[in-house]
């Protein structure tokens, strides 16, 4: 609690909503599969106003915030889930991201990691995560997953 006490107003709000939408995100992607959640996401951030620019400290305060409230949910907050909460959150406000998803094989066993990048530099984990996940090559638009 001291900790968020410290924490200036615009964190405060980040790490609350952060703490509000993971439990749904959680529950999205259980509910609808990764292609269908993020065509609903990227529905909804095509329908909000992107005028608003952040600044760097700010989307590095939004990746804090998300890790932060994911270590405080009741809810298993996995690398995809809090990715996914981050692009959408940045998106929302106009950053352009990637969401990132790398697989690693040692000793037989496959391994996957997702992260989120904004302009080619990891947001939600450190800076040579690549070096240990190999990333897949661009994920395909979410429109591509769209029934024919």
């Amino acid at each position: 609690m001291a900790r968020f006490i410290r924490l200036r107003n615009a964190q405060k709000r980040a790490l609350v909503a952060a703490w509000l939408w993971l439990p749904l995100f959680w529950v999205g992607l259980r509910t609808l599969g990764l292609p269908r959640f993020q065509r609903l996401l990227h529905q909804a951030t095509d329908r909000k106003d992107n005028s608003a620019a952040m600044t760097a400290d700010e989307i590095q305060s939004c990746a804090a915030a998300v890790t932060m409230a994911a270590s405080h949910t009741p809810f298993p907050a996995t690398c995809l889930t809090r990715s996914l909460l981050l692009e959408w959150l940045l998106q929302r406000r106009g950053v352009r991201t990637e969401l990132r998803i790398g697989v690693n094989i040692g000793s037989g066993i496959l391994r996957a990691h997702a992260w989120v990048e904004h302009e080619g530099r990891p947001l939600n984990d450190r800076a040579d995560i690549a070096a240990d996940f190999k990333p897949f090559g661009r994920l395909p638009s979410v429109t591509a997953f769209r029934a024919s």
